[in-house]
């Protein structure tokens, strides 16, 4: 069992530390405890998180001082450590080389019950290693004492983030407890998943598998394995292969192993080995590495061509059926790669490069004209150039996290890009950072605000003119039900009051975001 981040709180070496965000975070367990620092952000974020790891109950230590002066960076480190499944950051040195933490760093850790403890302000002497040594060795004792481990374990497991919590979080989470490499196989022996202890073992586990051929704790020189099975309603679904180096693999850890896994695969681990496009694309979009591989090559498709995908939210289960079939049909026609089936909320459309861009844009088309001639109410997202499946990850996130809002920004659209979704996210990130923050970013439409009811209309002629008819006084005309010339008029009105024409860059992209988070703020006023 791990140790709670509070009961750390209390080791001689963080007694002074303060929490200034997370704090329900510190009912959380702690497994393990790492050090991040560095001199080249980008081949971090590269050689780090994009990867297939997961560090689940990991706290991390960090000063932050190659980003010390660099709030966005630091709130993005923020994101990345909470979506690896890190819960915390214990920060050094602020006064001594990060001047201070800004509340932006401190409202971002509480948004996402991330804990974050600062060590005493303005001391220099401060020593890594002391709160490393004093961590893991309450965690050492914490499970020599604890040897039924499994309850504990599968507690931990099940406060995962729900898109965190697959079939590999869950191994990698039994591996870090147990220092055991840990393989799931299907019937024929044909691992489907493997989490090996140290992660980067050479040991020949094929050969280990030929080895163990049943219940019973096999032991070659100083190598200890064993095979058991994993049943599903009763009925066997897959065999599971512990191998354990150096030390002995007991009896009670084998078996208590084998019932977190057992337990996991019936409570969230339903028809893990069924070979079929909806488990692949449930094991692209939760990063079972292993697994998506596995499928990928008996369905023959091609992972690593995938650089496009849609996402398509229908309105009723009628219609998600009836846009999926169309799908199928339209886009295996147009890609060479393709693979397209439900996902959650969304239909997920994974694609290749194409031939070239008006294959995407006659789907889109097609797309459009089919639904519409068929009443069909479906929301379209485009997610385009991505270069591997890390990347269609994140973006299903900000995807799935988003579109509401991206809705509220652009209630008029049907078809949406991952650009569009990202840019509503900032303006929502922007309303949710305060009033300092919203005042800041509408300055450009000072003019306006001043005499916010008597501007109403020229405020919601810019919005639909920047934000739904791009810049087309045609279309902005049709869409507020008025003439042509009125909505030049008020165009024209809009320029004199803000000293600036709104269709001339780069002073247009300042006045379009201002617009969006105005819009946006009346959307969310009258849902209120």
């Amino acid at each position: 069992m791990s140790v709670k981040l509070r009961e750390l709180l209390q080791l001689p070496s963080l007694r002074d530390a303060k929490v200034v965000a997370g704090f329900s975070g510190l009912e959380k367990l702690v497994s393990s405890i790492s050090v991040l620092e560095h001199t080249d952000v980008e081949a971090l974020e590269d050689g780090l998180f994009e990867n297939d790891e997961f560090y689940g109950s990991e706290i991390v230590i960090s000063g932050l001082i190659n980003v010390k002066d660099n709030v966005e960076a630091q709130c993005d480190m923020i994101r990345r450590l909470h979506k690896v499944g890190e819960i915390g950051l214990i920060l050094y040195y602020v006064g001594v080389f990060i001047p201070r933490v800004d509340p932006r760093l401190i409202q971002l850790a509480d948004e996402l019950d991330f804990t974050l403890i600062i060590m005493p302000e303005n001391e220099s002497t401060l020593r890594y290693s002391e709160v490393i040594y004093e961590v893991v060795e309450a965690i050492v004792k914490q499970e020599m004492s604890e040897t039924h481990f499994a309850t504990g374990l599968l507690e931990q497991i099940s406060a995962v983030p729900v898109n965190q919590r697959n079939v590999d979080t869950m191994l990698k989470i039994l591996t870090d407890r147990t220092r055991a490499s840990v393989l799931l196989t299907d019937q024929n022996g044909q691992i489907v998943n493997a989490v090996t202890w140290p992660r980067i073992s050479t040991l020949d586990v094929q050969k280990q598998i030929a080895l163990t051929t049943d219940e019973q704790i096999y032991q070659s020189g100083e190598i200890w394995s064993t095979r058991r099975v994993i049943t599903q309603d009763g009925i066997p679904t897959m065999q599971l292969y512990l191998i354990k180096e150096k030390k002995p693999l007991t009896e009670e850890t084998a078996q208590q192993m084998w019932e977190v896994v057992q337990v996991f695969m019936n409570l969230w681990g339903r028809n893990y080995e069924e070979i079929s496009t909806a488990e692949l694309v449930k094991a692209i979009m939760n990063d079972e590495s292993v697994k998506m591989r596995r499928l990928a090559k008996i369905l023959g498709i091609d992972v690593a061509q995938i650089s496009n995908m849609w996402l398509v939210e229908a309105k009723s289960p009628a219609h998600k059926n009836a846009v999926l079939k169309l799908l199928r049909l339209e886009v295996a026609r147009r890609f060479q790669v393709s693979l397209v089936d439900i996902h959650e909320a969304f239909i997920v459309v994974l694609l290749d490069a194409g031939g070239k861009q008006e294959d995407f844009e006659s789907l889109a088309e097609y797309f459009y004209a089919e639904t519409q001639m068929k009443n069909i109410e479906a929301t379209i997202v485009q997610c385009l150039g991505m270069e591997n499946t890390t990347d269609v990850q994140e973006a299903y996130t900000t995807v799935s996290s988003y579109l509401p809002q991206v809705k509220k920004v652009y209630p008029d659209k049907q078809l949406y890009t991952l650009q569009r979704i990202e840019f509503a996210a900032h303006c929502y990130e922007v309303v949710g950072s305060g009033e300092r923050a919203i005042v800041e970013h509408l300055k450009p439409l000072a003019p306006l605000l001043k005499e916010r009811k008597a501007n109403q209309d020229l405020l919601e002629t810019l919005a639909v003119f920047l934000l739904d008819a791009e810049m087309n006084y045609t279309v902005t005309a049709k869409k507020l039900f008025l003439h042509a010339n009125t909505i030049k008029y008020r165009i024209s009105r809009i320029n004199e009051l803000l000293s600036y024409p709104v269709s001339k860059m780069p002073e247009s992209y300042h006045y379009y975001r201002a617009i969006a988070i105005w819009r946006l703020l009346e959307q969310m006023e009258q849902h209120d």
